[in-house]
């Protein structure tokens, strides 16, 4: 069913992500159940190229993708009314940061409950940031198990 290399990667990933409570398989979070609900995410960067980036290795496990690369576009599809149930974006965007983009989010009813997670190469904005709202925030450079696991964990 999975090639040598697959079955090692989740093995590795299971291993390192296994809460001590918990028996040791794979977390749901790599391998979604096939009649779960297909899950939306928003994806706000300055880079089109990381936007992209971190949209594919959502999109390839099952989900929904958007993704803008400004303030004007962010401030659109975070106000409007398409579902999302996360929102990934970077502290640096043009014409604004991510911090005031956390605040928006959860200034906005519809929002209030919708996971946001942000990455950073900046330390020093993480306490901003997770008190403007963010529930996590990760510094780059970004594993990407460790940005499906953070994410994952704010949503399911």
């Amino acid at each position: 069913m999975f090639s040598p290399l697959a079955a090692k990667r989740v093995r590795f990933a299971a291993r390192t992500y296994t809460r001590k409570s918990e028996p040791a398989s794979v977390p749901s979070l790599f391998f979604e159940h096939p009649m779960s609900a297909m899950r939306s995410m928003l994806v706000i960067d300055r880079s089109e190229t990381i936007a992209k980036l971190f949209a594919e290795i959502f999109e390839k496990r099952g989900w929904d993708v958007d993704t803008c690369c400004d303030r004007d576009s962010a401030i659109e599809r975070v106000a409007g009314s398409k579902p999302y149930d996360s929102v990934l974006l970077s502290y640096r965007v043009p014409g604004t940061n991510g911090v005031e983009l956390v605040e928006l989010i959860r200034a906005l009813e519809h929002r209030r409950m919708t996971a946001v997670v942000m990455v950073t190469s900046n330390g020093e904005a993480t306490e901003q940031a997770l008190a403007a709202g963010a529930d996590e925030v990760l510094l780059k450079p970004v594993n990407p198990n460790a940005l499906i696991f953070a994410v994952g964990k704010h949503v399911w």
